[in-house]
């Protein structure tokens, strides 16, 4: 049976540049999202804070027609917003924070609203609410000088991290090799230092000479599944992807390893770590045997967390996680994310380095996690996929 055609609008920020891109990098992810959701009858528009016209409820967006894109005349606010535009932006995301609070007031629904979005940017109140829940976390405070001794004392990794960061930047590991002596690393600067005054020192360096003050960093036990002193392989994560279908059911999307290729302190596909075939990973660190006991718990705490958000924050459409086991294999949630990416699937999909049937299982994923969000959407409003 056929639905209506709703239009869904992506919340973004026009930032054209030398390639043409009418929105910067996640131009192409959004010619992929109008053509995922033309395949459900849905019509994707892509607009900017500056392109809402409040006084007459209209917006001039754009869209993709033809493989091309096309700026359409002022036309009605999208019935559904997926919001994909900056919130700590200190120039732009104000302004898009008065379009989120009139849409809002306007009744429109968000498939991720603004609540969700907001919670896992703060990475010490998304800890906050998370500690009331059955999963595990990593030990976390506000970075101070007497948290950080605290932290050294009692673990041998150690992590600073700034309360609102992304994308693995200004990310400082901590790891102890003997007594009182600290391999302090940022991206690819690592330093071996002694005494702990020689740490704070070099924390403060790698950070702009910022004071080591509550409120903008955290420091966060590490985990991992080999002693972080003594690796015989490369440090991965587990990122994991749930989405809700238009029965507002949760699933999992897709899971994948993050392999680090340098010794840097992240595994960020942004600082140059690979995606893999997650069960080749677990299988080289825990013997085949545990490999699906160990993704079945990352299942069950990825869905019992998006339960649990639904019932005490909003509910949402999708959520990723960033998730490592630990020498047993129970996994640690170490950060949520309300703008997932989906690069993770692409690039193991295009990859020379796995076989057709893997290639073609993840190009599967890629546009099932592309896809999603408009079924989502059609649930929102009331539509029907029967």
């Amino acid at each position: 049976m056929s639905t209506s055609k709703i239009t869904v609008g992506i919340l973004s920020r026009r930032t054209p540049d030398g390639s043409g891109r009418l929105f910067g990098p996640p131009t192409g992810f959004f010619e992929e999202c109008c053509l995922a959701a033309e395949s459900l009858g849905v019509r994707v528009v892509v607009f900017d804070a500056d392109d809402i016209h409040r006084e007459t409820d209209t917006v001039t967006p754009a869209t993709l027609i033809n493989s091309r894109w096309h700026e359409c005349g002022p036309e009605p606010w999208p019935q559904v917003i997926y919001d994909r535009a900056p919130v700590s932006d200190p120039v732009y995301s104000p302004k898009a924070d008065r379009i989120r609070a009139r849409l809002t007031l306007s009744n429109i629904p968000f498939i991720n609203p603004l609540e969700i979005i907001r919670l896992a940017a703060d990475k010490w109140r998304a800890f906050g609410l998370l500690s009331n829940y059955d999963v595990l976390l990593p030990d976390t405070a506000c970075l101070t000088c007497d948290s950080l001794d605290t932290f050294l004392d009692r673990y041998e990794h150690v992590y600073i991290k700034p309360v609102e960061g992304s994308l693995g930047s200004d990310i400082v590991e901590i790891i102890s090799v003997q007594a009182h002596i600290w391999v302090v690393r940022m991206d690819e600067a690592c330093h071996r230092v002694t005494g702990r005054q020689a740490v704070r020192d070099k924390i403060r360096s790698f950070l702009g000479n910022q004071a080591l003050r509550d409120s903008v960093h955290l420091v966060q036990q590490g985990i991992s599944v080999e002693p972080v002193a003594h690796r015989h392989r490369p440090r991965f994560d587990l990122r994991v992807l749930m989405q809700q279908d238009d029965q507002k059911q949760w699933g999992m999307t897709g899971l994948v390893a993050r392999v680090c290729q340098t010794d840097i302190p992240t595994t960020n596909l942004s600082t140059g770590a690979r995606s893999e075939e997650a069960e080749s990973i677990l299988d080289a660190h825990y013997g085949v045997s545990q490999r699906q006991a160990i993704v079945d718990r990352v299942v069950h705490m990825s869905l019992s967390i998006c339960q649990g958000l639904e019932r005490d924050l909003c509910a949402f459409g999708e959520l990723g996680f960033d998730i490592i086991p630990d020498p047993n294999g129970e996994p640690w949630l170490i950060e949520i994310n309300a703008k997932p990416g989906r690069n993770v699937f692409k690039r193991i999909a295009h990859s020379e380095d796995v076989s057709d049937q893997v290639r073609k299982r993840f190009k599967r994923i890629r546009r099932q996690a592309v896809t999603m969000p408009f079924r989502y959407a059609r649930g929102l409003i009331g539509s029907s996929t029967h």
